[in-house]
């Protein structure tokens, strides 16, 4: 899988835990699980992704929100 498509999907995770009431920090290891990549390869992609402004991550890449910008981009991405 693609580092692009990877990130897609990262937010497309993150998107969909704000139709939650009260959404909560996504934890890494649960995006690694679903994504079924390492965990070392799950937190160089939040911190990537953080460092891009799409995401808002914790210090330790641990939690992480979907941000505006992650929004805008995923909106964008879905109509290429």
């Amino acid at each position: 899988m693609s580092l692009g498509r990877k990130k897609l999907q990262i937010l497309q995770m993150l998107s969909l835990n704000l139709r939650n009431p009260q959404p909560e920090p996504v934890r890494s290891d649960a995006i690694a699980h679903r994504l079924q990549i390492s965990m070392p390869e799950t937190v160089l992609l939040i911190k990537v992704m953080n460092d891009m402004g799409v995401i808002q991550s914790n210090m330790e890449h641990r939690l992480c929100l979907i941000t505006r910008k992650g929004m805008e981009y995923l909106k964008q991405a879905e109509v290429q």
